[in-house]
């Protein structure tokens, strides 16, 4: 049986959508214009950048958080750029292994100083440190619900 949200909660989410878009139009902009390339290649030089040694094509596709064929066009153009290269290992013919360059680190390296103090001026300086350990609590729960919701994702 479904109950009605109270209006605090429908207050919280829609106070959360609005957030949310506003938050990701304006960061996509700003880092386009600091970094010189999309937030997207950020997050997938990220994951790229805590495993050294590369991450399966599959492995980067489910930690990254846009489509598979989006994700694809990403890489073609971050490769394509120098930031990223597709490797094959010798011992395992049927996977790719995705590396960042040393191309991709500079371009962390540069990105990374804009990319905090956004962050910093967009919303961490906006939040106390229990507001933090608040939301963080929050959005890990949310986080964890909507990644088994995604289409076309393997979870896990």
């Amino acid at each position: 049986m479904l109950s009605s949200s109270s209006p605090e909660r429908l207050r919280a989410w829609r106070l959360f959508f609005e957030s949310a878009l506003a938050l990701l139009d304006t960061l996509e902009h700003d880092f386009q214009r600091d970094a010189g390339f999309p937030v997207q290649w950020y997050d997938v030089l990220v994951h790229l950048e805590e495993t050294p040694d590369g991450l399966r094509t599959s492995e980067l596709a489910q930690k990254v958080l846009f489509s598979k064929s989006g994700f694809t066009r990403v890489v073609d153009k971050m490769e394509a750029a120098g930031l990223v290269r597709r490797v094959r290992p010798e011992n395992d013919r049927r996977s790719i292994f995705i590396l960042q360059t040393p191309e991709g680190r500079a371009a962390m390296q540069r990105a990374r100083p804009p990319h905090h103090r956004w962050v910093e001026e967009n919303f961490t300086g906006l939040l106390t440190d229990s507001d933090i350990k608040a939301i963080t609590r929050a959005f890990e729960k949310i986080s964890a619900h909507a990644r088994t919701l995604r289409p076309g994702r393997v979870n896990g």
